[in-house]
């Protein structure tokens, strides 16, 4: 294995020849630089290194620069005619800048990527990825041949495409962590004895990681087993309380000038650390002597952690059991994402494109502000306020920017630009996206580090001596800076938020190789808080909160009551400050010792906190009575043995507090209202989950029988019914379900959540709340104009009609960057069912949408694979652009998204829209009218298993196919005259001819559109029933041979194809009323040719015998029953229907290819009668 610290050395130093010789390639035979030209330019070529074949080179330009990308890819193609397989890596002329450049090759395509290293970047992405390219003895032949050019190659692009992902130390962990559980004694109450045990896991991981870097008591590789034994020796069980204990709270937690001799001798030389890692958890706090863990817990979790290999190093060295940062940071995620139902482990490659889609913009947003304005225009906000200077050009990416650094620029981004960002994830979980903020942040940080050193600038090498002087390490320094200034998260879960924390340390603390240069970890308590991220004042009235705390009874000496609430956020903001820069110097405040000072801080933000939430809560509940809402308590009926009738009542405090409410404008006051009015970016993957009493997740926990998806309904009902005759498992049920109806309320009533509900055609949407449509309201709400989201929600966002008003904000109050829908058939999420849907989406507040950048990927054989969502996020190829007009013109209701795949997609709907949508009215055309009869379970009592005399067959869907109603045999038979009551309701019988005793189309209403065919109508015979599962037309606005035109129009290849870009299952009478269709009426020439053939298919048995007559057929016997003719038939009209809309054989026979379940015989066939249409041999 290649030597990684000589790996960081030549990477660190730019030595990229002997970085290839380390990675086991061969130095180049020729040395020599070679001119060559592109674009009459001289450039030169120098060969650093081989390997069967493959070649790496180094080059230049005469100007010193590194050459724009147009000219970069001039330059790989012109050494691929001499290299076919190469690295190029791009240099500057001090050797202080670098763009490597390769081919990725996939199914038959090639594309160019490329990936940038600056002096000074922290080097662990760039050697993740170069670790593949190493080349053991084992890898050449017997003969000491290297391995052959396809399998250098294959290594070489698969180390620049890489996935690290570790589930076997998660599940061992796993194992462990109940095993220690059963150790933790002193704990009464169960979910905090659960908890402990994370929080001390937590703590051992992080201490251990500092042990294998040898930066505990002298580089001690050992240093914890060794003093469990030592402890053993001498007491036995005394080593949690003896050593553990004072490791926690003296060792890390004080400075060495603070530590007692006993102290010293006991630890060792331990560096001290700081922040709210190794302060007094609150369990810690309520407990305090009671807790104690036996020996035999930390000798089975010191087992696990020595079989494996531990890298604190952000320079991954490759082995199979190496557990490094990014590991933990999976384990951790994926522990915290069981227990928060809706949340999902996150694939770096999503985080990693989030960020760059929201922070790398939103900085390119703020440098391309400071290029000089066209004449008469104004300087904006950002514009420059050194003398006047402003930029000569605006940049296109993040590599196009740090390329081309300046005085100028380092400035105002080291100054300015990026410690003023304030970045958030309101549902930060463990905190992965955090950790992904501050790497994409680190790269900008980092670069302007490296660029300040090259350049002439004394102000900014002044700048980054001073930074040097105070800090042993830039790149700690830098990381600390980010996390402490940028970085802010919220969750609903405490243990979440520490694990989060204790991710941010541990990324933090990577950055260090001698243990000289650790220095205090930052104090993020209040950066990283805990609270409901929905529940909350986002805009705090003063004169309200002032007001309640003049009618709160208080005593003479409660001080806070007379204080302003200006002076409580100041108090609470200077409070805050002090904590986070830790500014005080050892023997202050009556020399209390730092850890003390720290603590008695910390509590005095948290008491301003607490005093001032419990006038924000009663402002809350304010809110909440002025919207009606009651509290409804659900009960119990012992007569009937079921729930009853919920109970309301009034509102009280204690059930605003229950909700354990953020008051974000409170605890971010000068964010949002002092710094732009906002969030700068806000990066987050919310729970998916629908709001409501989940019972087979709650019964759960009642009975191991019970299990969420994976049980009949039937089969829980009878278990649900059993485990309430339990009192006290009844009570909590009770008392579960009445959390949630005053809360719904309160979220669809609020004015912060005014686009949750839609309406559409005037009629309101009845949905479900769902958590992911909450937050993506409320992360709009938390953002500053101009400032950018970047967001993981459910698919539906982009085409249910509930999502309708979210789209319309969407579309009419920011600019939607990217939207990309995917399923989850190739298991991007774990543990999340393989049909689900999701949407990346990105937008920038402020503005409108007038087109965006899309892909969509549902069907299987379609499915992004985990190890290609890279390349689906950067090859342009892979997506498409969409206009609001166009959405506006497909779905003029409800904005929905239709999942367009390519370029033809959009052509190809642009002709259809040349027709009138079927819910529009056209003067002197049929119109189309739909409707439902009988319900498979209120009408089930109706439902008749045999036939009888005065019967009628019920149809369902599943009995029809396209242009055949006896696809199977009915179940259920309806006697007439209660059908006709149902049918009628209220008004007489007088013998009036309804729908049922006629001809009607019936359209089946579920399908999926990954079966062979998904809109799949016919017409019924007359004298019969429908269930609810057909959409039928209604006699009175179409005639009879109208509803055979339009039947062969929907079985249409192209109506299908168009119909499964709007909807997967339930065909909704919405989407149909949104079908572009040519309304053709007899006198139309084109009329007459589809309804001859249409009526062939449909009319084949005596039941249509009268439609036959009526459609010109004479006959039923005239119908077509063969299936060559039948096929022959169909082949025809998709031809006819195609011609009709003016489709090219291009755009038809790509219609084809979406449907793969179809065979290729009727593709051909039905391509073959396209042709003949064409030459007018079909009429």
């Amino acid at each position: 294995m290649a030597n990684a610290p000589q790996l960081v050395k030549h990477l660190q130093n730019f030595d990229f020849q002997n970085l290839f010789v380390e990675l086991g390639w061969s130095a180049s035979t020729d040395r020599q630089a070679r001119p060559f030209v592109v674009e009459n330019v001289n450039y030169t070529r120098r060969q650093i290194a081989q390997l069967s074949g493959v070649a790496v080179f180094e080059i230049f330009s005469p100007n010193g620069k590194i050459p724009e990308k147009p000219i970069r890819k001039k330059i790989h193609h012109e050494i691929s005619k001499s290299f076919h397989e190469n690295l190029l890596i791009f240099l500057d002329e001090n050797r202080s800048q670098s763009i490597w450049l390769w081919v990725k090759r996939e199914k038959g395509k090639q594309e160019l990527r490329e990936h940038d290293y600056f002096k000074n970047q922290p080097v662990d992405l760039m050697l993740s990825k170069l670790v593949r390219m190493n080349f053991e003895l084992e890898d050449f032949d017997d003969e000491g041949n290297p391995p052959p050019i396809v399998v250098v190659a294959r290594r070489l692009r698969d180390s620049l495409d890489i996935e690290r992902v570790t589930k076997k130390f998660f599940n061992e962990f796993q194992q462990e962590h109940g095993k220690f559980l059963e150790f933790i004694e002193g704990i009464t109450d169960e979910r905090d004895r659960r908890w402990y045990a994370s929080v001390i896991l937590n703590r051992l991981m992080f201490i251990y990681f500092l042990q294998e870097k040898r930066f505990l008591d002298n580089g001690k590789t050992r240093y914890l087993q060794i003093n469990l034994e030592e402890s053993q020796a001498k007491e036995k069980d005394s080593y949690f309380k003896e050593f553990l204990w004072k490791l926690f709270f003296v060792g890390f937690a004080k400075p060495e000038n603070e530590r007692s001799a006993e102290d010293k001798w006991l630890l060792g030389d331990i560096p001290y650390l700081n922040g709210g890692l190794f302060l007094p958890h609150r369990i810690e706090i309520d407990y305090k002597d009671k807790i104690q863990i036996a020996d035999e817990a930390f000798e089975s979790i010191f087992k696990l952690f020595q079989s494996y290999s531990w890298n604190l190093d952000d320079t991954p060295g490759g082995k199979a059991d190496e557990i490094n940062p990014d590991v933990l940071g999976y384990i951790f995620e994926k522990y915290i994402n069981q227990k928060a139902f809706g949340a999902y482990y996150t694939r770096p490659e999503i985080t990693q494109y989030l960020c760059e889609q929201t922070i790398y913009k939103l900085i390119l947003d703020r440098v391309n502000s400071l290029a000089k304005p066209p004449d008469g225009q104004t300087p904006n906000m950002f514009s420059s306020n050194d003398g006047g200077l402003f930029l000569e050009r605006t940049y296109d990416s993040m590599a196009d920017l740090l390329l081309y650094l300046d005085e100028f620029l380092c400035r105002k981004l080291w100054f300015h630009i990026l410690p003023d960002l304030k970045l958030l994830d309101p549902s930060c979980g463990s905190g992965a996206f955090l950790v992904a903020a501050l790497k994409t942040l680190l790269n900008v940080y980092s670069a302007v580090i490296g660029k300040m050193e090259t350049l002439g600038d004394k102000g900014l090498k002044d700048e980054l001596e001073k930074i040097r002087a105070a800090h042993p390490s830039v790149n700690y320094d830098i990381k600390k800076r980010i996390i402490t200034n940028n970085l802010y998260g919220v969750d609903i879960m405490e243990e979440a938020t520490e694990i989060a924390k204790l991710r941010l340390f541990m990324t933090l603390v990577s950055s260090v190789h001698r243990k000289e240069e650790l220095e205090p970890l930052p104090n993020i308590d209040f950066n990283i808080l805990v609270g409901n991220s929905l529940i909350g004042i986002l805009n705090v009235n003063a004169e309200g909160f002032e007001k309640v705390a003049e009618d709160k009874q208080a005593s003479l000496f409660d001080a806070e009551i007379s204080q302003s609430y200006q002076q409580i956020l100041d108090d609470k903001n200077k409070s805050i400050e002090l904590y986070k820069n830790h500014t005080f110097k050892a023997g202050e405040d009556g020399g209390l010792d730092q850890n003390t000072r720290l603590l008695q801080l910390r509590d005095h933000i948290n008491k301003i906190r607490k005093d001032s939430y419990a006038k924000l809560n009663q402002l809350l509940l304010g809110d909440f009575k002025d919207l009606n809402i009651k509290f409804e308590q659900a009960t119990w009926d012992a007569s009937k043995q079921k729930e009853g009738k919920p109970e309301k009542r009034d509102l009280i405090i204690e059930d605003i507090e229950a909700l354990h409410p953020f008051h974000w404008g409170f605890e971010f006051d000068r964010i949002l209202n002092q710094n732009g009015k906002g969030f700068d970016a806000i990066i987050t993957n919310p729970p998916w989950e629908i709001f409501k009493p989940q019972a087979k997740e709650f019964f759960q926990d009642y009975s191991d029988v019970v299990t969420k998806n994976k049980m009949t309904i039937k089969d829980f009902e009878t278990k649900k019914d059993e485990l309430l005759k339990d009192e006290q498992t009844k009570s909590a049920w009770l008392e579960y379900q009445s959390r949630f109806p005053y809360v719904s309320l309160f979220y669809r009533g609020a004015k912060q959540f005014e686009n949750q509900i839609s309406v559409v055609n005037g009629k309101k949407q009845g949905t479900d709340i769902n958590l992911y449509k909450l937050f993506l309201e409320q992360c709009f709400n938390l953002l500053k104009i101009g400032g950018r989201c970047g967001i993981i929600v459910q698919g539906g966002i982009y085409r249910d009609l509930g999502a309708t008003q979210l789209r319309k904000m969407l579309f009419l109050e920011t600019e939607v960057t990217s939207l990309f829908g995917l399923s989850n058939e190739k298991y991007i999420f774990e543990g999340v069912h393989h049909a689900q849907r999701f949407c990346i989406l990105t937008f920038e507040k402020g503005g409108q949408t007038d087109n965006f950048t899309a892909a969509f990927r549902i069907n299987p054989p379609d499915a992004i694979k985990p190890e290609n969502l890279e390349n689906f996020f950067r090859e342009k190829t892979n997506h498409v652009q969409i206009s609001v007009p166009l959405i506006c013109r497909l779905s003029p209701d409800s904005m929905s998204v239709m999942e367009f795949n390519n370029k033809l997609d959009v052509q190809i709907a642009e002709k259809m829209l040349h027709f009138p949508l079927l819910s529009e009215c056209i003067e002197g055309k049929w119109q189309l009218s739909l409707n439902n009869e009988f319900h498979m379970t209120n009408d089930s009592h109706l439902f008749e298993t045999e036939k009888g005399i005065g019967r009628l067959p019920l149809y369902e869907g599943k009995m029809i196919h396209q242009f055949m109603h006896k696809w199977s045999e009915p179940r259920y038979w309806i006697e007439e005259d209660k059908g006709r009551k149902v049918l009628l309701g209220r008004e007489n019988d007088i013998g009036q001819i309804l729908d049922y005793q006629t001809y009607r189309l019936g359209l089946r209403r579920v399908s999926n559109k990954a079966n062979e065919r998904s809109l799949i109508t016919t017409i019924l015979p007359k004298e019969s029933f429908a269930s609810e599962s057909f959409h039928l037309s209604s006699r009175q606005l179409l005639k009879l041979n109208e509803q055979i035109y339009f039947s062969a129009i929907l079985n249409s290849f192209l109506l299908d194809y168009f119909l499964r870009q709007k909807v997967s299952e339930n065909l909704s009478m919405f989407y149909i009323y949104s079908l572009p269709v040519p309304r053709l009426i007899e006198s139309d020439k084109e009329f007459a040719p589809i309804v001859s053939r249409a009526a062939k298919l449909i009319c084949t048995s005596p039941e249509f015998d009268d439609l036959a007559k009526e459609v010109g057929l004479e006959s039923w016997k005239n119908g077509v029953t063969d299936e060559i003719e039948r096929q022959r038939l169909r082949a025809e009209l998709d031809a006819l229907v195609a011609h009709l809309y003016g489709l090219t054989e291009e755009e038809f026979t790509y219609i084809l290819t979406t449907f793969p379940l179809v065979s290729d015989i009727v593709k051909v066939a039905t391509q073959n009668a396209f042709r003949d249409a064409e030459r007018g041999l079909i009429k």
